[in-house]
């Protein structure tokens, strides 16, 4: 185990990476010569070279991928290589359960979260008890707690409550950890320097700023440079919603995203209502439908949801009848279409318009699920409690669309080398990098951290180069060092190689392994086909990612 410096709880700008990751890389490096050694290649310390590995988003899909890739890096003894590790979107869902094991380069971890992967979600229970814990506790509760949770539960089927700061205090066994994200206004505003939030170990800021404080400080208050209020860090979960959030951008309407969730909670084979309350009659799955009158309501809106294109208009009646006589001065503007509507009436209407009016009504009372689940005290009530939790708590922040919110720890910092709207900025909102750039490029292309060579993984669905070309955009915003990249490499994008080399000109700029997934040597069929390729994410979340 490393010895740890106490580090002042105070706001670092510097270009320089602070005192605790240089003992760390000293370390780490240390033991890559030993492994360099081993290989039969001799080398002084200072001519070890600085490898760091990227792993670009792309949902389960990329943690899969990563996941495989470390596996196989593993089985050809070339982890020990290694001196970074960066992740974005899902590859640090990947990256985060990696780590939970402090020794996990050494021995089969990898193994034990591809099975772990195969193996059932989290019960509904602990997750909903998390994320109470984080309701109750922190006033900057929002969408992403809730996609932290789910994602925890839902995809990588483990809640792993540790810290990121944790792992500072670890020895130098794995490669040191970088996760990224963005901040979503800035973002929108096109801005460079003020984006991309690296997160650390030991530190945690904007990479290009230059601006960290330390990672256990990470949420709290700060004032001038100063913290004023300690705030709960952020742990694995948590992170794992920040870093995962591609859902946040508006791009994807809340309807749509809504709608997607209660799907998950509700219906089909694999929803969360079917497995906790599933019983097995006559060998069949089935869900007893609890009398209560939310539970009863919840019945209704996804009958009117899975019949809506029905072309029977007395099926989805019979259905708007019932919820009529539960929804009696519990709904809200437009649930009152419900009274607006005869039997008569409604045989008349096209399917286009039924359809439509099935969509407004079950979206609203989706969106006002408070005002018809919290109020009711029913003796008949046997249903699970966490997923009333859930309706109650969670579908309401539908609304707000608010994600990723923290404190600014730049709020009132007086220093020129700070743009002055951030510093006019009490709240930041941190979310998916993937929104920006989908590999994560920034925090390794600072000029401190002196990497030699950098191993892209791409797991883009969509134009393998893509990331490539917006790392150099990024670079030359910055006047970073970055290789040369030919422009007519774009012309193999359908059909890429599984490795191409852009090649450093000095000793300050990196070359570029540069390796996309879906190639011609790996499979005939690309992108297109990916869904039967990565099958274990259920068939409803695959766009949520």
């Amino acid at each position: 185990m490393l010895k740890q410096t106490d580090i002042p709880e105070t706001v670092h700008l510097s270009d320089s990476i602070n005192d605790e990751e240089i003992k760390y890389v000293m370390a780490r490096k240390t033991l890559i010569k030993e492994w360099l050694n081993s290989q039969d290649i001799y080398c002084e310390l200072e001519d070890v070279p600085n490898i760091a590995l990227l792993g670009s988003g792309g949902g389960e899909r990329a943690a899969v991928g990563m996941l495989g890739s470390l596996h196989q890096l593993a089985q050809d003894n070339l982890l020990g290589s290694l001196l970074y590790m960066c992740g974005v979107s899902g590859t640090t869902w990947c990256m985060s359960s990696l780590y939970s094991d402090p020794d996990w380069s050494l021995n089969k971890r990898c193994d034990e979260v591809i099975k772990k992967l195969k193996g059932p979600t989290v019960g509904l229970k602990k997750a909903v008890d998390w994320l109470k814990q984080w309701k109750d506790s922190d006033q900057d509760f929002t969408l992403t707690n809730f996609w932290g949770a789910f994602t925890a539960s839902y995809f990588m089927k483990e809640m792993d409550t540790r810290r990121l700061s944790d792992d500072a205090h670890r020895n130098s066994t794995n490669p040191y950890p970088i996760y990224s994200a963005i901040e979503l206004n800035r973002n929108k505003q096109h801005c460079t320097e003020a984006v991309w939030f690296e997160m650390t170990p030991h530190e945690s800021g904007f990479s290009g700023l230059g601006a960290f404080v330390p990672t256990s400080c990470f949420r709290s208050q700060f004032e001038d440079g100063i913290m004023t209020e300690k705030r709960k860090e952020m742990d694995m979960v948590l992170l794992q919603g920040v870093c995962g959030s591609a859902i946040a951008d508006r791009q994807m309407d809340t309807a749509y995203v809504g709608k997607k969730i209660w799907h998950v909670l509700f219906e089909g084979q694999d929803s969360m209502m079917l497995k906790e309350n599933m019983n097995m009659v006559g060998g069949s799955r089935k869900v007893e439908v609890c009398e209560c009158v939310p539970s009863q309501v919840v019945w209704c809106v996804s009958e009117l949801m899975v019949n809506a294109e029905d072309p029977d208009p007395l099926k989805t009646w019979k259905v708007i009848t019932t919820l009529r006589q539960l929804l009696e001065g519990h709904v809200s503007s437009k649930g009152e279409m419900l009274w607006n509507m005869d039997s008569e009436s409604w045989k008349r209407t096209s399917l286009e318009e039924r359809k439509k009016f099935i969509e407004t009504v079950s979206l609203e009372l989706i969106l006002t699920s408070d005002s018809w689940t919290k109020d009711w005290k029913d003796q008949r009530c046997t249903c699970n409690g966490s997923i009333w939790w859930i309706v109650q708590n969670i579908f309401p922040l539908l609304i707000k669309w608010e994600w990723g919110t923290t404190c600014n720890f730049l709020f009132k910092f007086q220093d020129t080398r700070v743009p002055k709207w951030m510093a006019d900025q009490e709240k930041i909102h941190l979310v998916d990098a993937a929104l920006k750039m989908n590999s994560p490029y920034p925090p390794i292309l600072r000029t401190s951290r002196k990497v030699d060579l950098i191993i892209s993984l791409d797991f883009s669905k969509e134009d393998p180069f893509e990331t490539v070309f917006s790392a150099k955009q990024y670079a030359d915003e910055l006047k970073l060092h970055f290789p040369p990249v030919k422009e007519s490499v774009r012309e193999e994008k359908d059909h890429p190689q599984d490795c191409y080399v852009f090649e450093g000109r000095c000793p300050e700029e990196p070359t570029i392994m540069h390796m996309p997934l879906f190639n011609l040597r790996n499979c005939k069929a690309l992108p297109e086909d990916t869904p039967q390729i990565f099958p274990l994410l259920p068939s409803d979340c695959k766009e949520l990612i």
